[in-house]
């Protein structure tokens, strides 16, 4: 009974547990995609720019082409600039639902320059980079992260097996040594 109570708490602690992490999981995947289409969205602006489409014009342009879990925000914002709303208000909005803070520092940065009417082509292109910058920081830091936690888990089960060894191996050795004498 008292084995069949700690089942019990331990499988409903796990039904508990496990779609909390699972949620979570998702929802981290679905941002760092957001913020990998968004660098693609930001070259395509870019390249659209540089040929003399206005960067209005671009977002609308850009509305067809499929960027993941982002294009129903870039359709959003395409939408809310052909009904006639700012490009700098279409862009708040814009970073405040994707709610990632990669996208709105660049958002803040496109919005910035355009109302100071400074050269959108250039300052497209560091925003660019500059998410590109992230992308490979975050790259490097989790590669580095998981290199440790690989150590982490090496040390672990080398630690496990040493205990493992020395308990039906060792101990029982000594064990006979001592009843001997």
């Amino acid at each position: 009974s008292d084995n069949l109570l700690k089942f019990m708490l331990v499988v409903s602690l796990l039904v508990g547990v496990v779609p909390i992490m699972a949620g979570f999981l998702l929802e981290q995947n679905k941002q760092r995609e957001k913020e990998e289409k968004f660098l693609e969205f930001t070259r395509d602006l870019v390249e659209m720019v540089r040929s003399g489409t206005p960067v209005s014009k671009a977002i609308i342009n850009l509305r067809k082409r499929v960027y993941g879990t982002l294009t129903p925000h870039v359709g959003k914002l395409a939408n809310q600039l052909t009904v006639g709303i700012t490009l700098t208000d279409a862009l708040k909005t814009f970073a405040k639902e994707t709610s990632s803070p990669v996208i709105s520092r660049a958002v803040s940065l496109i919005s910035e320059a355009e109302r100071a009417g400074g050269n959108i082509e250039t300052i497209l292109e560091s925003v660019a980079s500059s998410v590109a910058q992230v992308e490979k920081l975050r790259k490097e830091r989790q590669a580095s992260v998981s290199n440790l936690l690989t150590q982490g888990y090496m040390i672990f089960f080398v630690f496990i097996i040493i205990m493992l060894v020395m308990e039906f191996k060792i101990l029982p050795l000594v064990s006979d040594l001592g009843s001997a004498e």
